[in-house]
């Protein structure tokens, strides 16, 4: 990656964006949530990137925002890949009609849109950042299991798999210590493409006013309550525009190099 500047450059901001939110108690200088000038006072020394219409200091709740909308992404892809992940490998190692029955369900689930299905659990569970965490996991776990299984079905094909299986080794033994870990370079690419996807969802969702509070700091709730004053005050919403822009390219770049790489790697090993 240091030796090519377009997946350098990603890493770099991602670096940047979580070290910023990692430290934000430090770095931040002001309550996010209290005012600390004129309400939507222009970038100056006491505000570098201005104020919100409340007068509050926009740096801090980038910061502390960032913190909210990278952690509840996480939390939310964490579930994706669980649920997915342990369908999928179910799928992909039981075969026949348990195998159909799953990618049936998966299909099913499917024909609804991630988002609108994310949004219908959110109406139903209540809004609050729990509910978007749990609502943007399940919308993703029905794709992720497609590409899982068809990742676990081709290793599974592996001839080392069948000379195992054939001296008797028990099916979730050969899961775990053989399927799992040869799977691992084309999933961790799904992976980072699916941590994109939760990072979009869980600020659109915000966005929508879904996340509760609409006073703690996160970027999609901050996008939304800076559009209102878009003419007079840019700022408000330009910071937080350009940090996710920003930040679901660089996961997007970041996940096409892990997949280049994974599948030069595995054509030399085919050829090998």
């Amino acid at each position: 990656m240091r030796r090519r500047v377009p997946i350098a450059l990603p890493g770099v901001w991602l670096s940047l964006v979580v070290a910023l939110s990692l430290f934000a108690p430090i770095l931040a200088g002001h309550n996010p949530l209290q005012p600390v000038a004129d309400p939507l006072s222009p970038p100056s020394a006491g505000a570098p990137l201005g104020t919100d219409s409340l007068g509050r200091d926009l740096w801090s709740r980038m910061l502390f925002g960032g913190r909210l909308s990278l952690g509840a992404s996480v939390l939310a892809v964490s579930l994706t890949i669980l649920a997915g992940g342990v369908a999928g490998l179910a799928a992909a190692m039981a075969g026949g009609w348990a195998d159909r029955a799953i990618v049936w369900i998966a299909n099913s689930a499917l024909a609804i849109p991630g988002l609108l299905l994310a949004m219908l659990l959110v109406a139903a569970i209540g809004p609050g950042f729990p509910a978007v965490v749990l609502a943007v996991g399940v919308g993703g776990a029905p794709g992720f299991a497609r590409l899982a299984r068809s990742v676990f079905l081709q290793v599974k094909q592996g001839g080392f798999i069948a000379a195992t299986a054939a001296l008797g080794a028990d099916p979730l033994w050969i899961a775990i210590r053989h399927v799992l870990p040869n799977s691992r370079p084309q999933l961790v690419s799904i992976m980072a493409t699916h941590y994109a996807w939760a990072l979009m969802g869980t600020i659109t969702l915000t966005f929508l006013g879904l996340g509760g509070d609409p006073s703690v700091p996160e970027w999609g709730a901050m996008l939304n309550a800076g559009r209102v004053d878009l003419i007079g005050a840019p700022w408000a919403a330009l910071w937080p525009a350009l940090a996710i822009s920003l930040t679901v390219l660089s996961v997007h770049a970041i996940a096409d190099a892990i997949g280049r790489s994974s599948a030069t790697a595995r054509r030399s090993e085919l050829e090998t």
